[in-house]
């Protein structure tokens, strides 16, 4: 029965506190409850004044880079890339530089002084006409001696002297063919010939050297020029007895003929 009486009671009690239930968290040690959770707030709010410090504290050291990082960037559009097109320049030519070439500026001669020098050169050349003309008639006359050797030399001396003196080219020639040096003698007649291509001489004695050496029909050619120059040529060729191999031929016989 206690038992029962005392669950009675205890129902009672239940029914006359709704916080019945609570009762030991409020009770006599509410005290010590209390006084813990203003430690518990203090703590708490010097926490979240010290985060609210340090934040700030942040945020003035920081806050000009932020600012700069923030700022907008100016808008920059990309563009495409420009593909230069390659120039193809034409080769480069050396300049040409123009060489000025300077008139050469002649002596003016006088009118005497010009005089002067044409009478020197006539004189010169004068002086050596007479030696080439003195020297030619000595060279004759050794050829028509037989004296060939000294003849020969004077010849030469008169070719030296005067190059184009095709009577002392002929003569050397012939000179060269008395004494069979055959080689020289075409030259120096060849070289009369360069000069006056229609001096009968220097045909006829060719004619003669061929027919020396058996070329009959070269022997022929140059006859035939001879006479074709100088008819006179004729009356040579009846007598010359470096001819007489020509003397049988009916072409010998022909051009001696008289038209």
């Amino acid at each position: 029965m206690s038992y029962i009486n005392d669950a009675l009671r205890k129902a009672q009690q239940d029914k006359k506190s709704p916080y019945a239930a609570y009762e030991p968290l409020l009770s006599p040690s509410g005290k010590k409850n209390t006084g813990r959770r203003r430690w518990l707030a203090l703590l708490g709010f010097l926490a979240l004044f010290f985060c609210v410090a340090v934040a700030g504290l942040f945020v003035l050291m920081s806050g000009p880079e932020t600012k700069k990082a923030t700022a907008k960037a100016p808008l920059t559009i990309p563009t495409a890339p420009v593909i230069e097109t390659p120039v193809i320049e034409a080769p480069v030519q050396p300049a040409v530089q123009d060489i000025k070439v300077e008139n050469k500026v002649e002596p003016v001669l006088k009118t005497t002084e010009k005089k002067t020098q044409k009478t020197e050169e006539s004189a010169a050349l004068k002086i050596r006409t007479a030696d080439s003309v003195k020297l030619y008639a000595e060279a004759l006359r050794k050829h028509q001696e037989g004296n060939l050797e000294q003849a020969k030399d004077l010849y030469k001396k008169v070719i030296e002297i005067d190059p184009k003196n095709i009577e002392a080219l002929n003569n050397l020639g012939v000179v060269y063919m008395k004494k069979k040096t055959y080689k020289w003698a075409i030259i120096r007649l060849n070289d009369a010939l360069k000069i006056k291509h229609d001096y009968p001489d220097a045909h006829y004695n060719l004619a003669c050297i061929y027919a020396q050496n058996n070329d009959l029909s070269r022997s022929l050619s140059y006859l035939k020029n001879a006479i074709g120059f100088n008819p006179q040529v004729r009356q040579w060729a009846e007598k010359d007895k470096d001819l007489e191999v020509l003397a049988d031929l009916p072409e010998f016989k022909k051009l001696l003929e008289k038209n």
